[in-house]
């Protein structure tokens, strides 16, 4: 009954066929992949507060194991193949939604991160973001009410968590992650998923340890190749995990590859003496 099974199919059928593709591309705004670019953007740009994004990253990776625990702990299935709106072939646990979890915890995290949260117009946008993607996932078939309303919740506890976090820093944050990400893995039946859950906490660890204070960019021209080289970078690294998957060790060593070089990137700000110049604003 908590999983609102019969008020999800009332949705359903309330949403025309002409818009479920549309709901299929908002659905990608939460998505594991979407979510790991616009904060790898969103990093490496904002020169002036990516200690504070990157510790948006960290909790992002406790809640990726804190979604995977909470699924395979109560293993409730997803609404049956029958309902599912467009083509897909997600797990089969659907609760809590783990899209739900992710749009809160990154979008509702860098609001805190930014201190923007006490923005009456950028709180309401990412509100009905987030409420958007939560409800593409009951139209398209692949979640019950019930899965989103608690995947809004716990997505409001890691808000809660980003907040704590930002005084503890990015390092602590992410050895958080590795704690967790080891019930996630002991738990979670699909490799893949524990392999993102246990390799990102640790590229981020090890990335977070080891990177160097970053200069300020010196032109528009070493930002955009900076960020550039970073898209095609995880573009190249993406792949790398997908060729490997399922296989557990290989695919946790690329996700921690792929992490350590999302980190890493402002490092190399300033290096490259060619393409330095005139120094840009934030």
């Amino acid at each position: 009954m908590f999983r609102l099974v019969a008020t999800s199919e009332v949705i359903r059928d309330a949403v025309p066929a002409e818009l479920v593709p549309l709901f299929g591309l908002v659905t990608v705004l939460g998505s594991a992949k979407f979510l790991m670019v616009w904060l790898s953007l969103a990093y490496w740009n904002d020169q002036s507060r990516r200690r504070e994004l990157l510790t948006v990253v960290g909790v992002a990776f406790v809640a990726v194991s804190l979604t995977l625990a909470l699924k395979y702990w109560f293993g409730l299935p997803r609404p049956p193949a029958a309902v599912r709106r467009v083509a897909t072939d997600p797990s089969p646990v659907g609760f809590p939604s783990g899209h739900a979890i992710a749009a809160t915890t990154v979008y509702g995290g860098t609001l805190v991160a930014l201190d923007r949260h006490r923005d009456p117009a950028l709180l309401a946008g990412t509100g009905v973001l987030v409420g958007l993607v939560g409800l593409s996932r009951v139209v398209i078939g692949v979640h019950y009410l019930g899965d989103v309303l608690a995947g809004f919740a716990v997505g409001l506890v890691m808000v809660g968590a980003v907040a704590v976090a930002l005084d503890r820093g990015p390092s602590v944050v992410f050895g958080l992650a590795v704690v967790c990400a080891v019930p996630a893995v002991i738990l979670t039946t699909a490799p893949g998923d524990a392999a993102l859950a246990a390799g990102g906490s640790v590229g981020g660890l090890a990335g977070s340890l080891w990177r160097t204070r970053a200069e300020r960019f010196r032109s528009r021209t070493e930002r955009a190749a900076l960020t550039a080289g970073g898209v095609a970078f995880v573009a190249v690294a993406i792949v790398v995990v997908e060729t490997v998957e399922p296989a557990l060790i290989p695919t946790a060593v690329a996700n921690l590859g792929l992490v350590v070089g999302i980190v890493a990137l402002p490092a190399l700000v300033g290096r490259f003496d060619g393409v330095g110049g005139t120094s840009t604003a934030d």
